[in-house]
């Protein structure tokens, strides 16, 4: 199992329990013990979702070795509880943003002497042709699928999804601070997009068993994240925050 979340072991944080007067008991850090969590997934609300794309979730995608898409496919895995909470989200004056990254950014952009160094060492045995990496930064097949006309679907440039993108003026304009995060990888985008949040004063919540990487980082990323940056639930709990929001 890859992105599948053991909370018994190494992150209490998202055992899933009953919500008593709006105040969920997830194990999280006491510094969340307050949150109004059917208030906050009642919306208005963005949904992100962060790389779910054919790289990483297709056993094609050029960075398939990482295994990420054995256990973001399996029964219960990161890509179902997306799509899941996906669709209970689907209400009116909620937003969804469905970014991608692109790692193939520096062959047609100047950037750093970090970035081309950088770049050029990842895809240095990539053999694809140009129509093959535009197919590796697009959404996998699961996810386009459930994409609206509506949605804000974007290539991000940079590790962070605000660096170089609309989506802080975006979120001004809906009058959204809430934001539902989830995909891969743990340790990278998504960490960073939690971070980010934060500093620029939004209320970023991190889906955990809905994101991936490989372990160990996975675990341990979403308990840093826990106890420094946002809040991090699981799945089951998110979709009963959403149900008792729509019973208030």
């Amino acid at each position: 199992m890859i992105d599948k979340l053991d909370s018994s072991v190494r992150n209490p944080t998202l055992t899933s329990a009953p919500i008593r007067k709006g105040v969920a008991s997830l194990g999280l850090h006491e510094q969340w013990a307050e949150l109004d969590f059917p208030a906050l997934l009642g919306g208005p609300l963005a949904f992100v979702s962060i790389d779910a794309q054919n790289s990483i979730l297709d056993p094609e995608g050029v960075l398939a070795g990482e295994g990420i898409w054995v256990g973001a496919r399996e029964q219960g895995g990161s890509l179902a509880n997306m799509l899941r909470l996906a669709g209970a989200l689907r209400r009116p004056g909620n937003q969804f943003l469905w970014l991608r990254y692109d790692r193939f950014v520096g062959e047609r952009e100047t950037g750093s002497v970090l970035d081309r160094a950088q770049y050029a060492h990842w895809n240095r045995a990539y053999r694809g042709d140009a129509a093959r990496k535009a197919w590796e930064a697009e959404l996998v097949a699961d996810v386009e699928a459930i994409r609206q006309p509506a949605d804000v679907s974007l290539v991000y440039p940079g590790w962070s999804i605000f660096a170089g993108t609309p989506i802080e003026r975006w979120l001004a304009q809906w009058g959204i601070r809430t934001l539902v995060i989830t995909g891969y990888h743990t340790d990278w985008c998504v960490e960073m997009a939690a971070r980010s949040a934060r500093e620029l004063g939004l209320v970023p919540i991190v889906i955990g068993d809905a994101t991936g990487t490989t372990h160990p980082l996975h675990e341990q990323t979403l308990a840093q994240i826990n106890d420094a940056y946002a809040p991090v639930i699981d799945t089951a709990f998110a979709l009963e925050a959403i149900a008792a929001a729509g019973a208030r």
